[in-house]
C-alpha cells in the first residue's frame, strides 16, 4: 500500500505553527550560536529552511538533518526542492538518512558536539526518550528544543518532564504553544539511562492501549 502523502509534502511548509516558527527564528538570530545545529525529524524541510534563513547575511552554521526519509514518498527530494525554493544550497546540509539511534551512535563515535538540537520526530514516548539521548552531545550553554509538547502528545510531555527531573542543569527557557526550549546550563553529565528506556517502553504500551480504547468507545 502506498504511503499517504502528508500535507507538509504538498505545502512544503513547517509543521510548526506561525508563532512557533517566528519564535524559533528569533531565538536562533538572537543567540547566534556558532556550533553545529542538528534537526531530528525534518518532514518537508519547512522548519529547516526557516532556521537557516534566520541568520540572514551572517554565516550560517553547519546544519545536520537526521531522518530516515520515510515520512512520505520522495521525502528527501521534497526537502532538497524546498531548500532550493528558499535559495538555500542543499549541499550545505549534512543529510543523515538513517534512524535516530544509528545516527546517534555514529555521532558519539566521531566525538561530535552541537550547539543546538531540535527534536521533532516520532512522538511515541519510547522514541522521544531515546531522542533525548542526543542531549549528551549538546555543548554547555546550548539549546535543546522539542516540538509538540502538549496534551495531545503525552509521550512528548512525559518524556521531557522525566528528563528535566533527572537533569536539573537543563532549564526551561520558553514554551511557545507546542514548542519547548531548554538551555543546558552546565557541562554536567546528561542522564538518560537504560531504566529510562524501560520506563518509556512500558508507558508506550499503556498509551497505545489508551488510544485504542478511546477509538472503540468514541468511534
Amino acid at each position: 500500500m502506498q504511503k499517504k502523502m502528508r500535507e507538509s509534502a504538498r505545502s512544503m511548509e513547517s509543521e510548526m505553527d506561525s508563532d512557533e516558527v517566528a519564535f524559533l527564528k528569533d531565538l536562533l538570530a538572537e543567540n547566534n550560536l556558532k556550533g553545529t545545529h542538528v534537526e531530528i525529524g525534518t518532514a518537508a524541510g519547512g522548519t529547516l529552511c526557516a532556521m537557516m534563513r534566520s541568520f540572514g547575511t551572517r554565516k550560517c552554521p553547519k546544519f545536520v538533518v537526521v531522518d530516515p526519509m520515510t515520512y512520505f514518498p520522495d521525502q528527501l527530494d521534497v526537502v532538497r526542492k524546498n531548500l532550493q525554493v528558499h535559495e538555500l544550497d542543499s549541499n550545505d546540509v549534512d543529510f543523515r538518512v538513517v534512524k535516530s539511534n544509528e545516527a546517534l551512535q555514529k555521532a558519539q563515535s566521531m566525538g561530535e558536539s552541537f550547539d543546538f538540537i531540535l527534536i521533532d520526530a516520532a512522538h511515541k514516548i519510547r522514541h522521544v526518550m531515546h531522542d533525548l539521548k542526543w542531549a549528551e552531545l549538546l555543548n554547555s550553554g546550548g539549546l535543546l528544543c522539542l516540538h509538540d509538547y502538549c496534551d495531545a502528545h503525552k509521550g512528548v510531555v512525559w518524556a521531557v518532564d522525566r528528563f528535566l527531573r533527572k537533569n536539573p542543569h537543563f532549564v526551561v527557557e520558553k514554551l511557545v504553544n507546542r514548542l519547548i526550549v531548554l538551555r543546558k546550563s552546565s557541562s554536567r553529565e546528561v542522564r538518560v539511562s537504560t531504566w529510562d528506556s524501560c520506563w518509556a517502553a512500558f508507558w508506550s504500551l499503556w498509551l497505545q492501549w489508551e488510544v485504542s480504547l478511546r477509538k472503540r468507545l468514541y468511534p
